[in-house]
Order: structure tokens, then sequence, then C-alpha cells
């Protein structure tokens, strides 16, 4: 095995510019899938934003003064506090004290900040066009159309929808909208029809319409409609492999497997074998591991390797922790293999997830294990942290004494240590295997590290030296525990007492009594 050190790279996370908006992440938008998130960038900019964490504030009455606020706080969040929770002297009134100088961006960033706040958001709009020296922008219709939409007044969102049909600036981005908005609402009939009248707005019922408006039902958990829908009107329009990807997506969040295979098939039909419909395939594949089919996600992985039509690193790296969970060793290894053969770039996540199947397997394959780490520090991808306590555990767990023993001192020396619960469970072994010097050097190595012992551990370090009739040492390391803090257990102290009266060591263990006290007297 190796004996470099190892290290993983640090992932920082993705930032954002300066004063860029970011989406809230609802529960449904978390389970949002790859081919869904390609069309939601369609109306991604009205997309609700992130709220402040700084609660709404009301401007003192009378008088606006922005100075009220934080001096922090841009001109563009007051104004949305100021619609959110609205003054008695109204909003266009509080709005034309404050002095604003208003621009295109500044009324596209005060409505990105203003979801919730319904009809205030309309005056604020219409006040706001009448300071600008031009025309409202298509983002700012946009924001307003599905502002308005998230809060169901729909009547108002339509009003702004027609008169931006008279200025020729429907898009597909409303529309898309629309859709969102209706089928979260539970309105499922009105989003039918307002893709029958698309065509009325400039907006043509295309397949890109087509794959929007799926989009939107499979995003909220609506595939059924999405597929009675779509074979109603996929004789009209052609579908694309998008489509088909969105609906297998929906089809996954709902964990519909024979839908997912009727869908998927017909898919073939239409288009073939496509190597670049990635999320297709990681769909379609996923409702068949997720709904315990694995064996044919195999078979279907086997036909698709030949086709050179693969899913990404994702699937393999998800499925395998799937059947990690499930201690499924036999397809565990069978995926593997074929991730092997295919080309597939392994990573750390995915060897360490592997290492896991065959520790978890009863018995162990130590011997797997072992040969992957091997196989990960030969490819340039050293263990870490992760690798070395997964084999260290199922090792103890194992009773294989002389293996865990070797595998400690690799990862120790390229500077990992043991988990705290790896620690206990490995003393309690060395004692039972009749090797305290060992169990002294785990609890040795706890200290120097700074993770320190708690009652558990003290409790078998002292109790593994009583068993052994070596009193004196247990003596010794239960004061070293007491002097660290760690509170030794009643068992263990009686266990210890009789210990010490065997070895005639009364004396000692008085003393060590007199120092619990005085330690306990001076912690109250």
């Amino acid at each position: 095995m190796g004996k470099k050190k190892r290290g993983g790279k640090n992932n920082k996370p993705e930032q954002t510019e300066p004063g860029q908006a970011t989406a809230e992440v609802t529960p449904i938008e978390q389970n949002k899938k790859p081919k869904m998130e390609a069309y939601s960038t369609l109306w991604a900019s009205v997309a609700p934003p992130v709220q402040s964490p700084q609660p709404a504030q009301v401007l003192k009455e009378p008088g606006l003064d922005p100075s009220q606020y934080p001096p922090t706080m841009p001109i563009e969040m007051i104004v949305s506090n100021i619609l959110k929770k609205p003054p008695r002297m109204g909003v266009e009134n509080a709005l034309n004290e404050l002095g604003l100088e208003v621009s295109i961006q500044f009324v596209e960033d005060v409505l990105k900040l203003s979801y919730g706040a319904g009809m205030e958001a309309m005056k604020f709009f219409r006040w706001s066009g009448l300071k600008l020296s031009r025309k409202h922008s298509p983002l700012a219709w946009n924001l307003l159309v599905d502002l308005l939409g998230k809060e169901k007044l729909f009547d108002a969102m339509w009003d702004c929808i027609k008169v931006m049909k008279n200025q020729g600036i429907v898009s597909m981005e409303t529309m898309s909208s629309v859709f969102g908005n209706y089928v979260q609402a539970g309105k499922v009939a009105e989003a039918r029809m307002t893709f029958d009248v698309i065509e009325q707005y400039g907006c043509p019922q295309d397949v890109v319409a087509l794959n929007c408006f799926l989009s939107a039902f499979c995003r909220y958990k609506q595939s059924k409609e999405a597929l009675e829908f779509f074979d109603k009107v996929k004789e009209k329009i052609a579908p694309d492999a998008d489509t088909y990807a969105l609906l297998l997506e929906g089809l996954e969040i709902e964990g519909n497997v024979s839908k997912a295979r009727t869908t998927f098939g017909e898919m073939i039909i239409r288009h073939g074998w496509l190597p670049n419909n990635t999320s297709a395939y990681n769909a379609f594949l996923s409702t068949l591991v997720n709904g315990s089919q694995v064996e044919e996600a195999l078979k279907f992985l086997a036909v698709m390797k030949t086709r050179k039509c693969l899913p990404d690193l994702g699937f393999f790296r998800n499925t395998l922790q799937i059947l990690y969970q499930r201690k499924d060793t036999k397809n565990a290894y069978g995926l593997w293999e074929l991730m092997k053969q295919s080309g597939i770039l392994l990573d750390l996540p995915s060897y360490n997830t592997m290492i896991g199947v065959f520790c978890s397997a009863n018995p162990i394959q130590v011997d797997f294990a072992y040969r992957l780490l091997d196989e990960m520090v030969f490819t340039g991808i050293f263990p870490d942290f992760k690798t070395y306590n997964t084999i260290f555990e199922a090792l103890i767990t194992a009773r294989k004494v002389e293996e865990a023993s070797s595998i400690f001192r690799e990862m120790t020396k390229n500077d990992f240590c043991p988990l705290y619960a790896n620690y206990v469970m490995a003393i309690k072994m060395y004692f039972e295997a009749d090797d305290p010097e060992m169990a002294v050097m785990m609890w040795k190595h706890m200290i120097q590290k700074a993770i320190f012992p708690k009652s558990d551990c003290a409790a078998i370090l002292i109790d593994g030296f009583c068993d052994l009739g070596r009193a004196s040492e247990a003596l010794k390391y239960s004061l070293e525990a007491i002097t660290r803090g760690v509170q030794i257990p009643v068992e263990t102290m009686t266990k210890l007492k009789n210990a010490s009266r065997q070895a005639g060591k009364q004396d000692a263990y008085g003393q060590l009594e007199k120092k619990m006290k005085s330690i306990s007297s001076q912690a109250k």
C-alpha cells in the first residue's frame, strides 16, 4: 500500500457576483433535474430571490428618512421593505419622499427583492414608470408577472400580459412563468388553457413551448398530467430529446418505474441512442435503481455501453452510495467493473464508497478493500480521513487485530487520525485480544492529537487493566483521566476499588478518591 501523504482538494462554494440576485430554493426546486433546470432558465431571472435575513422595517412617520436604516442596507432593499409593509401615507407618497433616482436596473433590482409584496409591487411599477425616461424593460415586466403569479393574483397578472402584448414583448419566459405559477397553485386547467392561447400573444406552439409547459408540470410532481397532455399533442408538436428527458426526470421524482420504462422506450424509437442525452439516461436508470430494479438497470447499462451512451459520474456515484446503504455487494461490484470498463473517470468519493461496500460485507472482504486502496494510490488518488476510518472500523468490527494495527500505523504516518468512536472500539478490541500495550498506545495517541477521552473510553481502559489484575496501571490511568476532567462511571470505580484491595493498593485508591473529591469541589 502507498505510504505517501494523502490530501484532498479544497472545494470552495460557488460565489455570486456582487449585486447578483440568487434564487430562493424551495423543497421542490431542490429536486429539480438537469433538463428541468435548463428550461427553468428561460425565466430564471424571475425566480423568487433570497430575501434578506434582516426583518422588514417600517419607516417611522412622519418622514421617510433612509438614515433610519442601517447604513449598509441598499436603497433597493429599503424600497422593498416599504412595499412589503407600506406606511399609512401610502406607497407612492413614501417613495416620493425618498427622492429616488429611478433607472431600469433599479426597478429590476427592487422587483427581485419584492416577492410577497403583491399589489404594492404593482404600485411601485406604475410609480417608477412615470419616473423613467423610457419604457420598462422586458425583464421588469416578466418579474412583475411572476411576482403576481406567485401571489395568485392572476387577474392582475393577465392585465400586465395584455399590456406586454400591445408592446410586443411577451416571450416564452413570460409564458413559462405563467405555466409554473398555475401548476404550483393547482390550477392545471388554467395552465392548459394558457398553452392553447400562447400564439395569440406572439409565442409559437413549438417544441420549446411544449418543453417549458412539461417542465412546469414535472417540476411540481404532476407527471401524470404532463404525460396525458404530451400524448395529446405529440403528433402535432414533434418532441425532441429534451422533451423525453424532462418527462423522465419528472417520473424519477415520482418513482414511476412503469411509465419511465415506457417513456424511455418511446424515446429510443423516435430519436435513437444519443451520446449527449445524459440527463435522460441518468433519470431513467435512477428510477430503476430507486425502484429496487438494480439488475435491470445494470442490463440497460450494458446495452448503453455498447452504444457509447452512458450516464454521468453523478449517477454512478449516487447508485454506488445506494447499493452501499443496501449492503448489495454483488451489484455494487458489477456496477464498479462496468464503470472501469467504460472508461469512467473514478474519483475519491467513488473509491470511498466502494471500499465501504467491501468493508460492510458479511464477512468483510478486506482483500478487495486493500486492493482498491492500492489501486487508487497507483492512479494518483490518495486516501483521506474517510478512507482510512472506513477500513479501520471494519477491521475492528471483524476483530482482525493485526490488520487493524497495520492500517492504524499507515493512517497515522500519513497524518490521519481515527474517529473517536474507532479509538474506543480499538481499545476494547486490544484488551479482548490480550494486547493492553496497543490499547495504551491508542489512549496516548488520542491525547496527543487533542482528541480527549470521555467516560466510556476511560471506563474501557480502566476495566481492562482491572480484569488483567494490573491495578497499578488501572490507578495510573484513572488519575490521568480524573485530572483531565473525565468522570469515571460508578461501576468502574467499584471494580477499581476491589482490584486495588486485592492488590494491596488501598492507600493509592484512597488518594485517588481524595483527588476526585478535590477536583469535584473545585468545579463547584
